[in-house]
């Protein structure tokens, strides 16, 4: 038997989650009301929290999401009958794992199972990469500022400083995108209802396109968090501009499931977009080919869809699917 493992259960006094966890091998397992658990969360004395779902009266997946704005441990839900649609939204939601109630043993050796294994959640995968790749962002910009100051006392020719400088400011690029990835890589845990045509309007106004023209006909709103939302329209837009030229115009429209974002620049021919979404491809000499693979990435935390097409215009139009 492994040791023994922490585990919160959130239940009401003489649940039955609490009382199958109570004898249970290898697990030390402590009851705690749903309004006390923000804040027993983040001490570093619990390994799984496992919490009993039976709405409306004791809604899992709310306290769930409440778990999710602490700590990044291993979640389980517990149903006693729950409907397929019930386990598909907790799931969708980013739980560890919605277990339907079976039997004592069986519920202990999945919160030893998932205690002792936390990188199986997603959350924690995410949470973890999320530190490594902002942690490796900044460390490794440090040597690279070293570099880049000795350069400027050894007398190179230009040429060769020109090339230098380019690698230089490239390598700090892919770090700084390795750092944005690693944040968009956490779940979702506070969206808001947000307006598609001010976040759009406020990250045109923080762009420094003077010659491009932004038209905004989307009127409707959209389920997100708004530092995501806005880092889609900065990748859209920059995309935009970067494949249009400094005078396009683009502009932002609704669709019956979610909004586009078009202009009437080149467009994107057919053999690119299936791979427009890849990390690392880009038809464009300037940039290093992560601007729609961040879009996508948001739009799969978001849990929602984008495809590439044609604008009215001929140039490129990205739709996204927000239902």
């Amino acid at each position: 038997m492994a040791d023994t493992v922490a585990c919160l259960v959130v239940d009401d006094e003489g649940g039955t989650v609490r009382s199958a966890l109570r004898d249970a091998d290898g697990v030390a397992s402590e009851r705690i009301d749903g309004d006390a658990l923000t804040d027993r969360l983040g001490g570093g004395d619990t390994d799984i929290v496992v919490i009993r779902d039976d709405p409306p009266d004791w809604d899992g997946v709310d306290l769930f999401l409440a778990a999710r704005t602490k700590s990044s441990l291993p979640v389980l839900l517990v149903g006693t009958d729950p409907a397929p649609d019930r386990i598909e939204t907790a799931i969708a939601a980013g739980v560890t794992d919605y277990v339907c109630w079976t039997d004592a043993p069986s519920l202990a050796a999945r919160v030893r199972g998932y205690a002792t294994r936390p990188m199986l959640d997603p959350f924690a995968q995410a949470a973890e990469y999320a530190e490594f790749g902002s942690g490796l962002a900044h460390d490794a910009k440090n040597p690279l500022n070293v570099v880049t100051g000795r350069l400027e006392l050894l007398d190179v020719d230009a040429t060769h400083e020109d090339a230098i400088d380019r690698s230089l400011s490239r390598v700090g690029t892919l770090l700084d995108e390795l750092s944005t990835v690693g944040k968009l890589a956490r779940p979702v845990v506070d969206p808001e209802r947000l307006s598609i045509e001010t976040v759009a309007t406020n990250v045109w106004g923080e762009m420094n396109v003077p010659n491009a023209t932004l038209s905004v006909t989307a009127t409707g709103d959209v389920s997100a968090e708004d530092g995501r939302l806005r880092e889609l329209f900065e990748r859209l837009f920059d995309n935009a501009v970067t494949h249009g030229g400094d005078d396009v115009t683009v502009e932002v429209g609704e669709t019956a499931g979610g909004f586009y974002v078009a202009d009437d620049g080149g467009g994107i021919d057919d053999a690119d977009r299936k791979r427009v979404f890849e990390a690392g491809y880009g038809t464009a000499r300037d940039g290093e080919g992560y601007g729609l693979y961040v879009v996508k990435r948001i739009a799969d935390a978001l849990g929602w869809r984008v495809a590439v097409t044609e604008s009215e215009a001929g140039g490129a139009r990205i739709d996204v699917r927000t239902t």
